[in-house]
């Protein structure tokens, strides 16, 4: 799901900017609706194939916040679990932990239903 363009459709992004910073780092900006609300989003990134990707907020309700994306194959599938430390500059403490929980269960589905697109629509599907 990191393919660039496809990546942003799959997930409704605005407005993007991605940066290279390295062989295996870069920034990516863009805008998305996010609890109603239009955010602008940035985050910086570091791959570290096959573990998983770790993730700087520099711009949006969760700046300033820390995070680590664990990929463990299973098989046909991928478990990824989300470890990190998340503030907010614009959300009270309590609420960051159910902020949190919106922000990637969205964007876990929106991934998987473009999976589910891309098997459907592949040669010989």
């Amino acid at each position: 799901m990191s393919s660039g363009d496809h990546h942003s459709e799959a997930h409704q992004h605005r407005a993007t900017s991605r940066r290279p910073r390295g062989e295996r780092s870069g920034e990516y900006s863009w805008e998305q609706t996010f609890d109603g609300r239009p955010e602008r989003f940035t985050m910086r990134w570091t791959a570290y194939h096959p573990l998983g990707v770790a993730y700087d907020v520099t711009e949006g309700p969760f700046a300033g916040s820390r995070f680590f994306l664990y990929y463990a194959a299973e098989g046909a599938r991928t478990r990824v679990t989300v470890v990190g430390e998340f503030v907010s500059p614009t959300l009270p403490e309590p609420e960051i932990a159910g902020a949190v929980d919106r922000f990637f269960s969205k964007e876990f589905e929106q991934d998987d239903a473009a999976l589910r697109r891309d098997r459907a629509s592949a040669p010989g599907a």
